[in-house]
């Protein structure tokens, strides 16, 4: 081993075993609890996310890893987690209660996507779930969101500059992460690090120039990190490493043109440029150094002055590093929106309405509205407007089988998700009014490990919503009581309808039980009582929209003759099957 690859070795061993040594385990980071003050003397991390700046804590474990990286540390993957950290303000959502029946994953993995000039960037994919399932408390919060995404959208040109810093922090990690075998020369290693970290700096603070949203605060850590004097010397050592001398060659040509030899005139060191001793001085350090008994090479000088460059710039790497998964929710974001407009869909911006308490409550629009997990299975969604009156009333949804009932409940989960999280609703217009539970039941067929029959698993889980909901939750249930008889799961059903608007939730349900919900339209034991049914066309085929109204048939026959369960089909499998006796 040579002697620089020796020390830059023993080095970064001190600095992982204290990396373990701060954080009690393997070489990580400090996460600081939302709510707790900020620790003096903490990183700052540009905050794209929050009204007020979240505080991050004692990253100090982060500071490590990137010193770990820089002395030539093998640490792929591991800023990660320092990514997925980053912390968000409370929230009133239980992810528990609808995040599996979203299918958040396939969401982020098909629909939330960073393109850049037609390439497919990654992203962090457990930042963008934390994100999605756990929409702010504070609604300034979603403003702060809404506003960045309104900024994007008018000016192309920020959408320019995010993309850069975007690029140009993933080189700085990927400067970082380098491994050993993939650049075994320190100095080339460490000078690609001060490059990448020159780039990302640069990208902030020329980017965002009149940006009024939380984008100029990228522009503020940019300038205020380029006018440090660390930065300075960075700059200086950057631009040495591609001047740092001037070669004068003669060079002898052949009589076909080609080159038969050359010879070196004169070398000129770079004279304006301080930042690397000069060949006296370097003279100088190897001979008071071989006097105290120390022996290494010029090389080891480089690296040595290159580790000065780098330890007080080390917060601000850290910093850039963190600030990725907030630019990647943004972008992911814009991926989404021409995702949508690329299908000829429209997406929106929700204008949300706090909770009131007074009778007369404001309509929900949702207008185009689709839903985006189609796009998981290729199929284009037909979009539709879901007209409803008041935003706290009980609705009622009838129709066929596969006329898109749980379809439309996933929508619009979604469009209270996504909007309360301050992104892009899948709606060419929405307004919603904001929730502090939501609330998602599909039909489940259950599994092996179920311990209750469908009924009681049914029961349960009008339990838990009456345990859950408050004044003002979303609750969205698909096939209330469908797996009992008719006779009593009408009455449960009509339990349910009848005490729920008590708590004044918003609630949207699905029911096969025509008859129950014609009667309940002509009674109307509830004043918020809403009805919507599938639109069918002229051959009673679903168009996947919905129209007031009770469906007066399921259409089963229709179901079974596409999937050939009539009599005539069954009678001939039956004589089919005799003739082979």
């Amino acid at each position: 081993m040579s002697g620089t690859r020796r020390l830059a070795s023993e080095r970064a061993a001190r600095l992982r075993r204290r990396a373990v040594a701060d954080s009690g385990g393997p070489p990580s980071f400090y996460v600081q609890p939302v709510g707790d003050a900020p620790v003096a003397g903490g990183i700052e991390v540009v905050d794209l996310l929050h009204a007020t700046p979240q505080p991050w804590g004692d990253l100090r474990g982060a500071a490590e890893l990137v010193r770990f990286a820089f002395e030539g540390g093998d640490c792929a993957g591991v800023f990660d987690t320092v990514i997925a950290s980053l912390p968000l303000s409370p929230s009133t959502l239980d992810p528990a209660a609808f995040a599996s029946q979203l299918y958040l994953d396939a969401l982020i993995e098909h629909c939330l996507r960073v393109t850049i000039d037609g390439a497919q960037q990654p992203v962090n994919t457990r930042l963008l779930r934390r994100i999605l399932e756990t929409p702010p408390r504070d609604a300034a919060d979603c403003d702060a969101r809404q506003a960045v995404l309104r900024e994007l959208v008018a000016r192309p040109a920020c959408v320019t500059d995010l993309e850069r810093v975007h690029l140009a922090l993933r080189a700085l990690r990927a400067a970082l992460e380098l491994p050993t075998l993939a650049e075994p020369n320190l100095v080339r290693r460490k000078i690609g690090v001060l490059v990448a970290l020159q780039c990302a700096v640069n990208a902030l603070a020329d980017g965002f120039e009149g940006a009024t949203s939380a984008l100029a605060r990228l522009r503020e850590r940019g300038l205020a990190i380029r006018g440090s004097n660390a930065f300075a010397q960075l700059a200086r050592i950057v631009d040495l490493e591609g001047n740092l001398a001037t070669v004068d060659l003669r060079v002898r040509l052949g009589s076909d043109g080609t080159v038969r030899g050359f010879g070196v005139l004169a070398v000129r060191e770079n004279p304006a440029n301080d930042a690397f001793p000069g060949p006296f001085a370097r003279f100088v350090q190897r001979l008071f150094s071989f006097l105290r008994g120390y022996r290494y090479g010029e090389s080891e000088v480089v690296v040595r002055l290159l580790e000065e460059i780098f330890a007080p710039l080390t917060d601000d790497t850290v910093a850039l590093v963190a600030l990725t998964g907030a630019v990647e929710l943004h972008l992911a974001t814009l991926g989404f929106r021409h995702l949508a407009e690329s299908r000829g869909l429209r997406v929106s911006l929700p204008e949300i309405l706090d909770p009131s308490t007074d009778t007369d409550t404001p309509p929900r629009v949702l207008e185009g509205l689709f839903n985006p997990l189609l796009f998981v299975q290729g199929i284009s969604p037909i979009p539709c407007d879901v007209p409803i009156a008041r935003h706290d009333a009980l609705v009622v949804l009838t129709g066929p089988n596969s006329g898109g009932k749980t379809r439309l409940l996933q929508a619009i989960a979604l469009t209270q998700l996504l909007g309360q999280a301050g992104l892009f609703v899948p709606a060419a217009r929405a307004c919603i009014t904001r929730a502090p539970r939501l609330f998602l039941s599909l039909v489940d067929e259950g599994d092996a490990g179920q311990v209750e029959g469908r009924l009681g698993t049914e029961l349960l889980r009008i339990r838990r919503l009456f345990e859950q909901l408050e004044p003002g939750s979303l609750a969205l249930l698909d096939e209330l009581c469908s797996g009992t008889n008719p006779l009593e799961g009408e009455e449960i059903f009509e339990m349910v309808v009848s005490l729920l608007p008590r708590l004044r939730p918003q609630l949207v349900v699905s029911t096969h039980f025509l008859g129950l919900a014609a009667r309940l339209a002509r009674e109307r034991p509830v004043e918020s009582l809403t009805f919507l049914q599938v639109e069918l066309d002229a051959d009673e085929r679903p168009t996947y929209r919905f129209i007031p109204g009770v469906a007066t048939t399921s259409l089963a026959h229709k179901v079974a003759a596409r999937l050939g369960v009539t009599r005539g089909e069954l009678e001939a499998l039956v004589e089919a099957r005799l003739e082979k006796r």
